[in-house]
């Protein structure tokens, strides 16, 4: 059986963009950045180093491991901070609630769209379009995932690192609101009556290279190559510089707007999707922009 999957889904939260294509970008336009998913944040107002963790949201289990350097992030920690506070059991509620549609999806997409989005799902996988009709379409990417993914076991570093915040006894807390990050990842549904174009239906048929590219970037570390990636792979969005400024740029400046004060409270480790940290905007420029050291942690 094939299998799909839109790619950006395992780098911001469990979405994916089959939305069109992405305008050219080059690694040239986001500042170079050492290879490294750990980073030291330091300022004259912060007493003690707190730290940026870059995170795989899904992996496959077999590539799955925590760091010793991301381990000692937190030890050095007093408190964690993911996207959301994924110890908060009212937030997995209202995220389940997120996930059901108030419109039919014959509603949301044209005939021609929803005949043939139904047409793909038939060929390509094991779903039938009829089981996603209350769905949002974020929450029919994320049903996806496990056909997309070559492994028979997956795992989340997100969640993991969680669970040893908690062994930790660290604090746990979120940079946003579900409802904020909802609202951030409906600019990847598709308008109504846009169409899957060929190239992008054959990309999202061959999914499985494109997460051994991108799992296989992560492990290097190299977080200037993921957001290239992103920013290239023939199903990024036909309106790139919305979802970017929208799911990228804007919540990197929410955060950044947070992490100092938050910092100077106490050491804290700052843990999120990887593809925030590199770029122009990304977390790690935007703070060294009001004056804060950000120096990549190596070993």
């Amino acid at each position: 059986m094939k299998k799909f999957l839109s790619i950006t889904i395992l780098l911001v939260w469990i979405v994916g963009f089959t939305l069109g294509f992405s305008q050219a970008y080059s690694k040239a336009d986001t500042p170079e950045l050492a290879n490294s998913v750990v980073w030291e944040v330091t300022g004259p107002d912060l007493e003690k180093p707190s730290y940026l963790v870059g995170t795989m949201h899904i992996m496959c289990e077999k590539d799955f491991a925590i760091s010793p350097k991301i381990k000692t992030a937190f030890e050095q920690s007093q408190q964690a901070y993911f996207e959301m506070d994924l110890d908060d059991p009212k937030n997995k509620s209202e995220m389940m609630k997120a996930m059901v549609a108030k419109k039919s999806l014959k509603d949301r997409f044209s005939q021609e769209q929803y005949d043939q989005f139904a047409d793909f799902l038939s060929e390509h996988s094991q779903f039938k379009i009829e089981m996603f009709d209350q769905v949002e379409y974020m929450a029919i990417m994320s049903g996806l995932i496990y056909e997309a993914m070559a492994c028979a076991s997956i795992k989340s570093l997100d969640n993991e690192l969680s669970l040893f915040a908690q062994r930790l006894e660290l604090p746990i807390h979120g940079l946003e609101t579900v409802a904020e990050q909802m609202a951030a990842i409906k600019v990847m549904t598709p308008e109504k009556g846009q169409l899957m174009s060929e190239e992008e239906m054959a990309m999202m048929i061959d999914m499985d290279k494109y997460l051994t590219k991108m799992d296989n970037l992560y492990q290097q570390e190299d977080i200037g190559g993921l957001l290239n990636f992103m920013q290239n792979y023939p199903g990024s969005a036909k309106s790139w510089e919305k979802v970017e400024r929208v799911l990228l740029d804007d919540r990197n400046k929410n955060w950044v707007a947070k992490i100092p004060g938050i910092a100077q409270e106490k050491p804290t480790v700052f843990a999120f999707g990887a593809a925030h940290l590199a770029g122009e905007n990304g977390v790690i420029q935007l703070l060294r922009n009001i004056g804060l050291t950000v120096k990549p942690i190596m070993k």
